[in-house]
């Protein structure tokens, strides 16, 4: 007992070590006025659209459910939901958009070998870490996925992929949805049980089928043009190549097909905040899953070539290097 009781401490005391850099606002200032002006979309805690659901965005687990040491050291990489190898998965029914498995020589260069430690600290980091950013940020990501699911009606058995789905924050959104095919991909494997409990939180099983495969960015386990909607939020942020993985999110889009994203940027409103964030982000990608403070995301995705796009930047109020925020939905 006193074995467990010290590696679920450590875990934790791991996770923390992990987001506190970006999130403590003592250690990162807040952005002051500059020569560019974003969209009048300041998001504190002023009671306006203060709507968020009850349950914790971010999707803090169940005790119970939290990583354990022995089972961090298990090479099988199943979790008690069972496994996300695409080798293991049963064929999707008619209606669902079929999981494929990407290039040998795509894998080996994007799909890294990871620590599962490391991986199931950052993912009970991330549950458990980010509740307060997600709840500031909800009222803005809560208009941007009613313009998604708008376009998204009368389309019954749509497809959804959540890439880098993480502890699946974004369920609460879900909610007004049924018949969803929902799809989350990501590299780390010991998120899939906090999407799940997140999931089952927002009452989206059974009544959308939710399935979480192990997969990158930079290759998607998925067809050409299988998607009705890929939605991407402060992922960009961590990908090996993220002009790869926005074409990727192209590609598997159908004709049509929105691209919802959400990621922190590098500021555009405070050139001192904008010099921190440059000079920090070596030490936030080792510490924090690749993550980058300085990348210009926005841009990046005006430069892909999509049909339409809607981008908008804004600044949340208190978390430091995580305020500046580029999100939109971009049409394939």
């Amino acid at each position: 007992m006193e074995i467990v009781r010290c590696t679920m401490i450590a875990s934790r005391f791991l996770g923390i070590l992990l987001l506190w850099p970006v999130a403590t606002s003592s250690f990162a200032p807040r952005p002051s006025a500059g020569r560019y002006t974003p969209v009048p979309m300041q998001m504190g805690k002023d009671g306006q659209e203060n709507d968020a659901p009850a349950l914790a965005l971010g999707g803090a687990p169940n005790p119970n459910r939290r990583q354990m040491f022995a089972e961090v050291l298990r090479s099988t990489g199943v979790a008690s939901t069972g496994c996300v190898c695409l080798g293991c998965l049963p064929p999707a029914a008619y209606g669902l958009a079929q999981i494929t498995a990407p290039s040998r020589e795509a894998l080996s260069k994007y799909d890294l070998p990871r620590n599962q430690l490391q991986d199931a600290a950052f993912a009970q980091g991330m549950a458990v870490g980010m509740v307060d950013y997600e709840k500031e940020a909800y009222p803005a990501k809560k208009r941007l996925f009613q313009t998604l699911f708008a376009s998204l009606a009368g389309q019954p058995g749509a497809t959804v992929v959540e890439v880098g789905m993480g502890s699946f924050p974004n369920a609460p959104y879900y909610t007004r949805m049924e018949g969803l095919d929902i799809i989350g991909v990501d590299p780390n494997d010991r998120m899939e049980g906090y999407a799940r409990d997140n999931a089952r939180r927002a009452g989206l099983v059974p009544a959308d089928s939710l399935r979480v495969v192990h997969g990158v960015s930079e290759t998607l386990p998925l067809a050409d043009a299988s998607c009705d909607a890929v939605v991407c939020t402060l992922t960009l942020c961590s990908v090996v190549d993220p002009a790869r993985s926005v074409a990727e999110i192209k590609r598997v889009l159908k004709p049509g097909g929105k691209f919802l994203f959400w990621e922190h940027v590098l500021s555009q409103t405070d050139p001192k905040l904008a010099l921190q964030q440059i000079q920090l982000t070596p030490a936030q990608v080792k510490r924090a899953d690749g993550c980058h403070l300085d990348r210009n995301t926005g841009e990046l995705i005006q430069r892909a070539g999509f049909k339409e796009l809607d981008l908008q930047y804004m600044e949340l109020q208190n978390f430091g290097f995580l305020n500046p925020t580029a999100f939109g939905i971009a049409t394939a």
